[in-house]
């Protein structure tokens, strides 16, 4: 039932189970939850899932005795007949015949005549649980309500007794008047849902020097547009004049009204932030919207990052919204490898103009897009430039590395270089080559400038006297090229590039400052795996990447498939984050070498940042004795605050969710490329453990895989030792053998699955 929920638009997600002796599945013998206990500490920031994420919770029993239904976007008047609900019920029906209209209707698993009706209403409304008129009804719009067909303590069932989720319709207008909080706006925090009036918002901004930079004004007055449903202009106006940089009311309308076409809008939560780093203190009329049936978070959770469900297919807030406009651009599902081009290509926008608060990151990422031959990486990597192209830095966007001086010399040309290299394997194995050889020397050093100019985003990068002679020589011989010609004439375009090429001559004297250089590559398993051995990973280069593998070779294509054009939102709000409140349209190279806008990050994000830290830390340990590979963790540290900086600078603030996020998708990929590692360099001295290292990276994919695809991929083994240690991974538990029909042959097919 959850799965008509999800095709519905609405977001679920698993409870603890109940066990056979009625105790909760969490463990807690006292839990105050039983049945109704959600399995994520994280669930009101539940995303809606992707159709694998959904399908794989199913299968591993999240939803096995029950699943919760966010409450966002509908309102649910539970009936409870043990208080008195059944009486209340019928006064509330005579007063408000329509909602026995209900599109949903559900008998919950306490009997006597409880139930759910299910209505959708605005987000945006503050309404009151409780009306005194109507003693033992909960109108709930906030929390989660438990979905039907799941188990209740009692052993009943909670029944549908008319409708579908499909046929939920819009709540009765004078239901919604009748519990509408007067003066007041539902909003969401990082922490919670507020409701909040007017004069909460005013108050906010008191604190707040209505002269701040220009970001941080704008910020102000879309997370109230958000918090007010573009209602509250009159608090941003009042606000704003009394600064000495007051535009004027018609500036900041025409502003406002763009508000409303955001999309990626500011919340609350960040002028929360804002006030209270200004010295504001909530005070006790602020009014949190708790809900009655949640459960006390216990220390072993709370000392954890909970990450059971997080869908990495789907980056929270704006960073998701770009990935799912990439993925749109290919005919075939290829999730993962939209992911990484939008958290590159967003890397790349912001890299210039945001600086973070906490750890200083940079926003430049290495990340390596793998997948089969003919699958949609072309697309996925044309998307990828579309975005670049947008904003206006698609000149320093190179499809190739052809030395190490190359290298420095594009630097010299613009601050940052966006790399986006098709067969990213091959030009590797070349690399690799040349070093363990002798041939191609041009590309011996060009993985040590690679890491070098990664890692000098945020200082100087000096060069060597070699490298610096022989660029220097590279951009005199252009320098002269040019002199001959304005020698037969003036031309302004010659004269413009004669001035820039003698600026990088300059600059070439002193150093590199603050070079940004990010690499986006796609290449094919067979011939990206070999290449991520102990070497390459302990010397930092792919301990600085993200891997991100679509372990298909076959892919569902999508039907009547359209490449769906960039709406204009989404190229508006590309452009602004760009932007960041200053352009210079006289510009003709890219560069930013003054201010940045600050991303400050809230104090639970902050200490869950630290936590993923210490953890990270405790794995490298770990893996000193393990694996040998405690640098993958190490660097992941820096990986997960890089991340989760990318996910919040179009919100303007780091939260939780940007943080766990983030941390669960480096933990997976420093975990599948220690797998990576042992599967590669462990053949010769220990076999059995790079099999099972191998077998456990194929297995891993959420369909699994059938023999003999496992033997096609892993012809380096014999074929009965595949089988041998497969037999044994299911012996132990490791691994599950599962029975299907082919959608195509409907035949039955075998696969085996990662437990």
């Amino acid at each position: 039932m959850q799965k008509s929920f999800w095709e519905a638009g609405y977001r679920v997600f698993g409870l603890h189970p109940i066990q056979r002796d009625g105790s909760c599945g969490c463990g807690n013998p006292k839990c105050n939850a039983v049945g109704k206990h959600p399995l994520a500490t994280n669930w009101q920031h539940t995303p809606h899932w992707s159709e694998d994420q959904i399908d794989v919770m199913a299968e591993v029993g999240q939803f096995d005795t029950g699943y919760g239904v966010l409450v966002r976007g509908l309102i649910v008047i539970d009936v409870d007949a043990r208080n008195g609900g059944v009486e209340s019920y019928e006064r509330l029906l005579a007063d408000v015949p329509a909602i026995g209209g209900a599109g949903l209707i559900v008998q919950t698993g306490s009997g006597g005549g409880s139930k759910h009706l299910y209505f959708k209403c605005d987000e945006g409304l503050a309404l009151i649980q409780h009306h005194p008129d109507y003693p033992g009804i909960d109108f709930k719009s906030s929390g989660f309500v438990v979905g039907p067909g799941s188990r209740h303590v009692s052993g009943n069932t909670y029944v549908t007794l008319v409708g579908s989720p499909t046929e939920i319709d819009q709540a009765p207008a004078e239901l919604i008047h009748g519990l509408s909080k007067p003066d007041r706006h539902r909003a969401y925090t990082p922490t919670g849902t507020v409701d909040v009036s007017h004069d909460d918002l005013a108050d906010m901004l008191s604190y707040i020097n209505p002269d701040i930079d220009h970001e941080t004004w704008i910020r102000c007055g879309m997370a109230i547009h958000h918090a007010t449903l573009g209602t509250g202009f009159d608090v941003w106006d009042d606000w704003s004049s009394k600064g000495k940089k007051y535009p004027g009311r018609d500036i900041l309308e025409r502003r406002w009204h763009s508000f409303g076409k955001a999309i990626n809008p500011v919340t609350l939560g960040t002028l929360i932030h804002y006030a209270e780093g200004a010295g504001w203190v909530q005070p006790v009329t602020f009014e949190p919207n708790g809900d009655d049936d949640l459960p006390v978070v216990d220390e072993y959770q709370a000392k954890h990052i909970d990450i059971s469900n997080i869908d990495l297919k789907r980056p929270p807030g704006f960073v998701g919204t770009v990935a799912e406009w990439i993925h749109d651009q290919c005919r075939y599902k290829r999730e993962k490898l939209a992911v990484a081009a939008a958290i590159v290509a967003i890397g790349d926008i912001i890299g210039l103009r945001y600086s973070d608060d906490v750890s200083d990151v940079t926003s430049n990422v290495f990340a390596f897009c793998v997948a089969a031959s003919g699958t949609g990486k072309e697309s996925i990597q044309q998307a990828a430039f579309e975005i670049h192209k947008v904003v206006g830095i698609q000149e320093p966007v190179y499809s190739t590395i052809k030395s190490e001086q190359e290298v420095i010399r594009n630097l010299t040309r613009h601050q940052p270089s966006y790399y986006q290299i098709d067969e990213v394997g091959i030009f590797l194995d070349k690399v690799k080559n040349a070093q363990k050889r002798g041939g191609a020397v041009y590309l011996e050093g060009v993985l040590g400038i690679l890491m070098s100019v990664y890692s000098k985003a945020n200082g100087w990068m000096p060069l060597s006297g070699d490298v610096r002679e022989s660029v220097s020589g590279m951009i005199k011989k252009e320098i002269s090229q040019r002199e001959n010609k304005l020698e037969e004439g003036a031309n302004p375009t010659i004269e413009k590039e004669l001035v820039e090429l003698e600026r990088s001559l300059e600059q070439l004297r002193s150093g590199l400052r603050q070079p940004f250089l990010s690499l986006l590559g796609f290449t094919t398993g067979i011939t990206f795996s070999g290449l991520v051995t102990q070497e390459t990973a302990a010397n930092g280069f792919f301990g600085r990447a993200l891997i991100f593998e679509e372990k298909d070779d076959v892919p569902p294509e999508k039907k009547k498939f359209r490449k769906r054009p960039m709406p204009l939102e989404l190229e508006l709000a590309l452009q602004q984050l760009y932007m960041s409140g200053h352009y210079d349209k006289t510009a003709t190279r890219i560069e930013n070498y003054g201010s940045k806008v600050r991303i400050s990050t809230t104090p639970e994000a902050e200490d869950m940042l630290e936590n993923a830290m210490e953890i990270m830390h405790s794995l490298a340990e770990d893996h000193t004795e393990k694996s040998g590979m405690s640098s993958l963790f190490l660097r992941a540290k820096e990986l997960i605050a890089k991340i989760s900086f990318i996910l919040a600078v179009p919100e303007g603030i780091r939260t939780v969710e940007h943080v766990r996020w983030a941390y669960a998708l480096v933990r997976r990929d420093a975990e599948e490329k220690t797998r990576l590692v042992v599967g590669n360099d462990r053949v010769k001295d220990a076999p059995k453990t790079a099999l099972v290292s191998r077998l456990e990276s194929l297995l891993e994919r959420e369909d699994g895989e059938t023999f003999g695809v496992i033997v096609n991929k892993l012809r380096a083994f014999k074929k009965e030792d595949i089988e041998r240690t497969l037999q044994e991974m299911l012996r132990s538990g490791q691994a599950v053998l599962e029975e299907s029909i082919h959608p195509r042959r409907k035949i039955k097919v075998k696969r085996f699955k990662l437990k």
